[in-house]
């Protein structure tokens, strides 16, 4: 049914994200499917662009790939089938960037209980389930 799964992994904030990747990587060796983890750093306001130095991207990119590869390698899913990226920009926007990329057909998000901010705001996750291309599948 699915073939290729995206899971936002967001290594800053722990417990947001352990059991979306626990349950796509059993979606994706149930089906053999190809499982896509993705982090996605928030750009920060224009106006302290200049005060970041050269090659920050790459130097933070390159630290969260290797953990993001950590997290693949302790999968139980052949790592033929899992690819990791990292991205920049705004996260339910870059979310749904990659999944247009890939291909996804479902996507497997982790979500918290709401706070006052998110019924103000709204969360990444809802914003990735009411524009997401494909399947979401929310995990608490």
């Amino acid at each position: 049914m699915f073939t290729n799964i995206l899971v936002p992994v967001d290594l800053d904030v722990a417990g947001s994200w352990e059991q979306a990747v626990s349950t796509a990587a059993g979606f994706a060796k149930a089906r053999g499917a190809s499982l896509h983890l993705l982090s996605v750093i928030p750009a920060g306001p224009a106006v302290l662009s200049q005060y970041i130095p050269g090659g920050y991207e790459e130097l933070v990119a390159g630290k969260v790939v290797g953990e993001l590869d950590k997290l693949a390698a302790g999968l139980d899913v052949s790592s033929s089938k899992v690819t990791t990226s990292v991205r920049f920009g705004g996260v339910y926007q870059e979310i749904l960037a990659y999944a247009d990329k890939v291909g996804a057909d479902l996507i497997v998000i982790g979500s918290h209980k709401p706070g006052a901010a998110d019924y103000l705001l709204g969360s990444n996750a809802s914003r990735v389930v009411r524009h997401a291309p494909c399947s979401v599948f929310v995990v608490r």
